[in-house]
């Protein structure tokens, strides 16, 4: 069973990552999780520095803090009361991370689903969970009313669409209550992940790991803006494209076709589609001219030996 849990956890992971990926997942949510799951997304997924820098709760409040400042700084003085918007901050984050406790335990849900799996009852852990939805749905909503004040002018412009996108990820991963995770739990999707995970967090390190210093110094770390840009987008669809890849060579394709679903429901929600149409044009008219040149050059090589054979 071991396998089944371990890539069960790292499908949990890869929904984290590609939240964080899409600026839905800031620091501030990250004081919310427990110091366990915590340390776990870090071993497993984060530059290899960072696992060293015995970050600690304290270390992650102040970076928030900071960024809380910066964020302040562009406006008025008179608008503004640094200290309360950060504990509020500080608050929500707690708040958030109660409510996340109250909801689900990852431990017993991971349980849950390993006593459920051969009895083919799946659908009724995911059913009991989904219908707690509303309530998580609530909670993170209050948790950005704390949040917006601390971001930037543009993250704020940012937003709407990163709430939206953490929706369309609620609304993937409770589609028909659980169908689609259940489906991913019978296809053997766990011991797919398991199967890549090395291969899993190498792509998010080639896409997403210059956003994180190789070496953590928690009085001069920044927070990457939370936001969703050209650039964050071409990101995206690299990483999609590199764990699909991956997972594409397991016994079952279904595994990388929920996956890759689970990434499209973030592109509907963001204007990365048109990035990513642009990206894959322009590759595909480079590959063209390329194509061309090695076609006229090779050309070129037949005429010239033609007319040295005629020449002889």
């Amino acid at each position: 069973m071991e396998p089944t849990r371990n890539g069960t956890c790292q499908l949990v992971a890869v929904c984290i990552a590609l939240t964080a990926c899409c600026c839905c997942l800031s620091a501030a949510q990250l004081l919310a999780l427990p110091s366990k799951d915590l340390d776990e997304l870090g071993a497993q997924y984060l530059p290899a520095g960072f696992g060293q820098a015995n970050l600690t709760m304290a270390d992650l409040q102040r970076i928030l803090q900071q960024k809380c400042q910066e964020a302040i700084a562009e406006r008025p003085a008179s608008e503004t009361n640094a200290t309360k918007l950060s504990e509020d901050l500080q608050l929500g984050a707690s708040r958030l991370g109660e409510c996340i406790a109250d909801l689900a335990n990852i431990t017993v849900v991971l349980d849950e689903v390993e006593k459920a799996r051969p009895r083919g009852d799946l659908d009724v852990v995911f059913e009991k969970y989904c219908l707690r939805m509303p309530q998580a749905r609530a909670c993170l909503s209050e948790f950005n009313d704390a949040l917006l004040p601390c971001l930037t002018r543009e993250e704020r412009q940012h937003n709407s669409m990163v709430q939206r996108i953490i929706g369309k990820l609620l609304d993937f991963v409770c589609y028909k209550n659980g169908d689609q995770i259940a489906l991913f739990i019978a296809e053997q999707g766990p011991e797919c992940l398991e199967q890549h995970k090395d291969h899993v967090s190498s792509c998010f390190q080639k896409t997403f790991g210059h956003y994180i210093p190789s070496q953590i110094n928690v009085t001069l770390t920044d927070l990457p803006e939370l936001v969703l840009g050209p650039r964050q987008c071409a990101e995206l669809h690299e990483f999609e494209g590199c764990v699909v890849r991956h997972l594409e060579t397991c016994s079952n394709i279904t595994p990388s076709n929920i996956v890759e679903s689970m990434f499209r429901y973030v592109r509907k929600e963001s204007n990365c589609q048109q990035v990513i149409d642009r990206v894959t044009r322009e590759r595909s008219e480079a590959l063209g001219l390329r194509s061309s040149a090695a076609t006229v050059k090779s050309a070129t090589i037949a005429l010239l030996l033609g007319l040295a054979v005629i020449t002889v």
